[in-house]
């Protein structure tokens, strides 16, 4: 796969306003990656899914100039965040109790939360208090049981998480997934549909896993994994910006 350049206009605030671009390769991990760094339950892990979705809202809510241990906030109202090295799964526990649960994108999810748009839910950092499993795990380490919605939902998630971490925003802007993201999307929010829904679990955990959808023959689609500069290969250093792909005029905090 060749490198797919993500280019966004943006302002550098120096002496004066200029016109520069911030330019991102494409970077994807899989959904069991960014459930099990959803935590810091191990000494030297970090909370690489709650960081990227704070650093998201943080271009989203300029005013919120949020700072996290891997993530700064830009004056140009990027943020930038190194995740190298990755450290070690920080929530195989909460993982696991994730799976326990009986919350799912489709069933009791928590609301009310700012996060990332996934299936007609928000998935969010986390809920009411921080002793309880927060909604990211609850998308990403859910166990399907036959329901192939909670998979959708599940790579879904990743992919968003991917995109964030791309400079592509919650809706993948300008990457190669966004028409897939945007249409699998639509489908994970409506009943039924259960072809589409098979169709896209597939080319969604083809793109988390770093692989190409090849549609060169309709009668023989599948996912080419033998690809060359693959987004599973880019180290974990990106500048997420907001949902347009371009950051946000950081402006003045409210009064």
């Amino acid at each position: 796969m060749r490198s797919r350049i993500l280019i966004a206009s943006c302002l550098v605030f120096s002496m004066g306003s200029v016109a520069s671009q911030v330019n991102a390769q494409e970077i994807c991990r899989t959904a069991g990656f960014w459930g099990t760094h959803a935590g810091v339950e191990k000494s030297g892990s970090t909370n690489i899914s709650e960081e990227v979705i704070r650093a998201w809202l943080s271009t989203v809510n300029s005013y919120d100039q949020t700072a996290t241990d891997k993530c700064t906030y830009a004056m140009d109202g990027s943020v930038s965040c190194n995740f190298e090295p990755p450290g070690q799964a920080g929530s195989p526990k909460a993982c696991r109790d994730a799976k326990k649960n009986d919350i799912t994108l489709l069933n009791n999810f928590p609301i009310g939360y700012e996060g990332i748009d996934i299936c007609g839910q928000i998935v969010s950092v986390h809920p009411n208090d921080t002793d309880q499993v927060p909604p990211v795990l609850e998308a990403l380490c859910v166990s399907p049981g036959g329901n192939s919605k909670l998979q959708l939902g599940r790579q879904l998630t990743a992919a968003a998480l991917n995109c964030l971490v791309s400079g592509g925003g919650s809706d993948c802007t300008g990457t190669s997934i966004e028409p897939v993201f945007a249409s699998c999307n639509s489908t994970c929010a409506v009943s039924g549909q259960e072809d589409q829904v098979n169709t896209c679990i597939e080319k969604l955990d083809c793109f988390n896993n770093g692989g190409a959808w090849n549609e060169d023959d309709p009668q023989a689609m599948y996912c080419q994994m033998d690809v060359a500069e693959s987004c599973h290969d880019k180290q974990l250093i990106g500048t997420v910006m907001s949902d347009s792909g371009e950051p946000e005029d950081p402006g003045l905090p409210p009064q």
